[in-house]
């Protein structure tokens, strides 16, 4: 599990110091699926790289707690402990080929090189990406690239991962294909999820759901706690799922419709209309 206990963040500037974040409390369980949103400059990357422990906070602790001694606290290694993916791939890919991209960091990581390649191997396999190896990584689509990019930061066994607008340079077709690949990596492997985005659709699938605005943390609660929310939605500055939306109209005229999440639910909830 990782605990963020009263965690601030501040710049320097010209102008003085700019306080990014503020007493956030939070804490992600070992598995679980989580999401971040805000508007832009809420400080959801800031948060992003503190989890990861890119960066260190100006007060306040960021630790990763063992399931079997949660009173045993050690700071996140970035990389080892939580793998953090860019929005643009093409920052993070650094090699000529596949396979020496997805070795890239193991490098650092003094394995000896059996273990290198079968690392190296397994998240291949995993990812789909064997007919892949030898490509230049520019030659790829940005789906493949994201992948690429999935799979490096997965070669390193990582307890979490973070997706930092991990998907909003995608066209839909790709958008899927990452998100379903991320659900299946949290499914078959346990490894726990944050979602960072502006894409409330993609936030369906997250146990909890943290609002950023400000630099505060506004909430943490279930996807359908959030949208119900105004108050909540409006500091957000959210822009809610179709169904979401669609409920609410539908709540003008049948005020005991229900706030449907997906169109799967907002069609059955329309097909009991009487």
């Amino acid at each position: 599990m990782i605990r963020l206990d009263k965690v601030s963040y501040q710049i320097e500037t010209s102008a003085g110091a700019v306080q990014v974040l503020r007493d956030i409390d939070l804490e992600l369980p070992d598995g679980s699926i989580s999401a971040i949103v805000g508007p832009n400059g809420s400080g959801k990357t800031t948060l992003a790289r503190l989890v990861s422990g890119l960066l260190r906070p100006t007060s306040g602790n960021v630790h990763l707690l063992s399931n079997d001694d949660i009173h045993t606290a050690k700071d996140v290694r970035p990389g080892v402990d939580v793998g953090l993916v860019f929005q643009n791939p093409d920052n993070q890919l650094v090699a000529t080929t596949v396979e020496d991209d997805i070795a890239f960091g193991l490098e650092n990581l003094q394995l000896s090189h059996a273990e290198m390649v079968r690392r190296v191997e397994d998240v291949l396999r995993l990812l789909g990406l064997q007919l892949f190896r030898d490509y230049p990584p520019h030659r790829l689509s940005g789906g493949q690239k994201q992948k690429v990019a999935i799979a490096g930061v997965l070669a390193m066994k990582p307890s979490f991962l973070i997706l930092d607008e991990a998907t909003s340079l995608l066209d839909p077709t790709n958008r899927r294909e990452v998100m379903q690949t991320v659900l299946r990596l949290n499914n078959e492997l346990g490894i726990g999820i944050v979602i960072v985005t502006h894409l409330l659709d993609e936030v369906l699938v997250a146990s909890r759901v943290g609002v950023l605005a400000d630099g505060v943390l506004a909430a943490w609660d279930s996807p359908r706690a959030i949208f119900s929310n105004p108050a909540v939605v409006k500091q957000g500055d959210l822009v809610l799922p179709l169904s979401a939306r669609a409920s609410f109209l539908m709540q003008e005229h049948w005020t005991d419709f229900p706030l449907c999440l997906t169109p799967e639910e907002f069609a059955r909830a329309t097909c009991q209309l009487t």
